[in-house]
């Protein structure tokens, strides 16, 4: 290509991206809230939809038409349902599902909904967490749930086997069998992932009121319960957690227990859960995820340095929001509340951290919430350099993405370069051989990977071999669209606009003529809507029972990233 039309190419490039990029975040602006913060509309899921209708049925209620409906809309061709909505089909979502659509067909039952029952397959049961729920409608046998309390000893050695990075896959805990509920009463329980505590607790009241009824167990398992609501009547702000805890508050009312409590906690939790029915009558997982919709977006406000109306000041506002709701510690945990009662998290308190850096207040306050958000990220660093979703040690393992994004805070806040490296140090020891990193919370190794290159390239080692095999593997597995694209569990899947997006603007932070990088941006130009938006897909990750979700801020904050790389390399 000559020089005259290599720059009349650069050009139309530039000219295309820009008027994308002006589409795409007006888009984004749109979604801005009244008081400043940015939030997307979680995609609902099946789990947290069969935990709302079965605590309708525990009432006995009849699970209402719009939820009703949503399961017939979205069961898939082959009869099945998935985790989420991407189309994959799982059989303990339709175990789930299908448990749920036949208590509801004895009192209400539409032609629409005896075609969608007929359509399941037969699917043996094995999900733990299913079988709880077969055996409260007495279709399964309560004894056969747990494991034997006899096997704490083994379960103690395989958790200390399982602190060794390379048994840590081999040794997850069956998923066939919950615990003993006598775990509870030992220290393998103080060490488990926090989700997991609150997961467990509500499972093992239902659990001991249906078989050995403790007295003195129950209450205990009761009394964690009650200590942890939150002052919006959930617990932990996820469905999933909220529902099994007031299932265990139900189970334990109709038991006979006289605690008035208990009562006010049940509809308490029962309107929280209300909160996260969607338009569509499913239920999402979180109530929402507005801490990291905001930080996000004024992350990627900030970096485009495009100046649009008012930017300033939404800007400011959105920032202003995030000091607003710092927790106590420092921290800020993934849903905002003023209160400091849902637990700080690494990951948002990265990107927060960093949002108000960028943001550029002066205020006295926005300042002390950059300070005490720096500390409570250098407090947090594991042993090993890495950063973990709560703290290290406790039930949690270090996160490639969350390591990455408290390196790029500190990198923002300065004078932390010892930090910096120790978590540069693990990022390039966690390399998979393969040549990706895998992460914990988005999908998957094409996030590790792609948010491991920017921070190694914004932490200057854009040199280091760990680099160009990162490059190497995002390249080898972009799909034939120009895009990427992968599951919860790492499977290739056809392209998503946000994998590609992180994809193409890590690509091009390394290498700004990187050819994949390119047809990754063309494949966002191509796939862009006339509103400016692009459709999002679940790649937003819960965990292996509860599937993904998707959020409209993920489709737009990493486009418009990736587009502004694009355009400004064209110049």
């Amino acid at each position: 290509m000559t020089e005259s039309r290599t720059s009349q190419h650069n050009s139309a490039i530039k000219q295309q991206g820009t008027s994308a990029l002006a589409r795409a975040i007006d888009f984004l602006l749109a979604q801005q809230h009244a008081d400043g913060n940015f939030e997307g509309q979680l995609s609902s899921s099946t789990f947290p939809s069969c935990a709302y209708a079965w605590i309708q049925l525990a009432q006995g209620q009849t699970p209402e038409k719009a939820l009703i409906d949503w399961f017939v809309k979205n069961q898939k061709e082959d009869g099945a349902w998935g985790l989420d909505t991407a189309n994959q089909s799982n059989p303990d979502a339709t175990l789930f599902a299908q448990l749920i659509l036949e208590q509801a067909s004895e009192n209400v039952s539409t032609p629409e909904l005896q075609e969608t029952l007929s359509r399941i397959l037969h699917y043996p049961l094995d999900l733990a967490l299913v079988k709880l729920t077969y055996a409260a409608f007495n279709q399964f046998d309560w004894q056969k749930l747990t494991v034997s309390k006899n096997a704490l000893p083994l379960i103690r050695l395989v958790k200390l086997l399982s602190r060794i990075p390379a048994l840590r896959a081999l040794l997850k805990p069956p998923r066939n069998k919950l615990p003993p509920v006598d775990l509870f009463k030992t220290s393998l329980f103080e060490e488990l992932f926090i989700a997991e505590q609150h997961t467990l607790v509500p499972v093992f009241i239902i659990i001991e009121l249906n078989t050995s009824k403790r007295l003195e167990i129950i209450n205990s398992l009761v009394a964690w319960l009650k200590a942890r609501v939150l002052s919006d009547g959930s617990w932990f702000r996820v469905n999933y957690i909220t529902a099994l805890s007031v299932l265990a508050l139900i189970e334990l009312r109709d038991k006979g227990d006289a605690d008035p409590d208990i009562s006010v906690l049940i509809e308490r939790g029962i309107k929280w859960l209300q909160a996260t029915q969607n338009p569509d009558g499913g239920c999402r997982e979180a109530l929402n995820l507005n801490v990291w919709d905001t930080a996000l977006s004024i992350i990627t406000l900030t970096e485009i340095g495009v100046s649009f109306p008012n930017s300033s000041d939404i800007i400011s506002e959105a920032a202003q929001w995030l000091v607003d709701h710092q927790n106590d510690n420092g921290g800020w945990a993934f849903s905002g509340m003023q209160d400091s009662s849902l637990p700080s998290d690494a990951d948002d308190t990265a990107l927060a951290t960093l949002a108000i850096i960028r943001a550029k207040l002066t205020s006295t306050d926005a300042k002390s919430a950059i300070q005490r958000g720096v500390e409570w990220l250098k407090q947090n660093q594991g042993t090993d350099g890495s950063w973990s979703t709560y703290q290290p040690g406790q039930g949690d393992v270090g996160c490639v993405s969350i390591t990455a994004h408290a390196i790029e805070a500190l990198l923002a806040d300065g004078d932390n370069e010892m930090f910096v490296n120790r978590g540069i140090q693990w990022l390039r020891a966690n390399i998979h051989r393969d040549g990706y990193w895998d992460d914990l919370w988005l999908a998957k190794r094409t996030y590790g990977t792609a948010y491991a290159l920017v921070a190694l390239v914004k932490a200057g080692f854009g040199d280091v071999p760990e680099i160009a095999r990162g490059i190497r593997w995002l390249e080898q597995t972009q799909n034939a669209d120009g895009g990427w694209g992968e599951d919860m569990f790492g499977n290739p899947t056809d392209s998503t606009v946000e994998q590609t997006a992180w994809c193409t603007y890590a690509l091009l932070l390394t290498d700004g003529e990187n050819r994949s990088a390119e047809k990754g941006a063309e494949f966002l130009l191509k796939n862009q809507r006339e509103d400016g938006s692009w459709q999002e897909s679940c790649v937003g990750i819960y965990w292996e029972v509860i599937g993904g979700y998707s959020d409209p801020i993920y489709a737009s904050v990493f486009p418009i990233l990736a587009l502004n790389q694009y355009v400004n390399k064209s110049s």
